[in-house]
């Protein structure tokens, strides 16, 4: 009895770990299908200026997974745990911020000219920081992007 669990374990175990890099290929895709996978910014011949977040990439790491970097900054990088495109091609990315110790879902949509824009953002708990394209902050539109690569 104990072999057999054992083995269910191992199984188990096997099985999850080609689920997760299952996930991580899919969420890829998915943004590379998009168009999202490069460097955007306000202004793309500006330079980063650490913590504003005007220059923002979406890469696919050697291993694999997609992360959200900002400012070219090193220590601002975080991890995309998945992405979906909703039926009017709204694109939802799952980010997870270690360093807030939360996951928030970014929605983004394209603009007429190519660039993309932040159409919300909220948290696991339902607040919102971004809503209908405004930062519920001060009501002001999210700015829009353009690809700079």
């Amino acid at each position: 009895m104990t072999s057999i669990r054992h083995r269910l374990l191992a199984i188990t175990l096997l099985a999850s770990s080609f689920a997760s890099a299952a996930s991580a290929d899919d969420t890829v895709d998915v943004a590379r299908a998009w168009g999202l996978i490069g460097t955007w910014a306000l202004d793309c011949e500006a330079p980063p200026v650490k913590g504003r977040g005007t220059i923002i990439s979406y890469e696919v790491t050697p291993d694999g997974n997609l992360i959200y970097r900002r400012d070219h900054d090193p220590s601002d990088i975080n991890e995309v745990a998945s992405a979906r495109v909703e039926p009017d091609q709204t694109l939802v990315l799952s980010i997870v911020l270690p360093r807030a110790r939360q996951t928030r879902e970014n929605g983004i949509v394209k603009t007429p000219d190519g660039g993309i824009r932040s159409a919300f953002n909220r948290g696991e708990d339902g607040s919102y920081t971004i809503r209908d394209g405004r930062f519920v902050a001060n009501g002001k539109p999210t700015p829009q992007l353009s690809r700079c690569d």
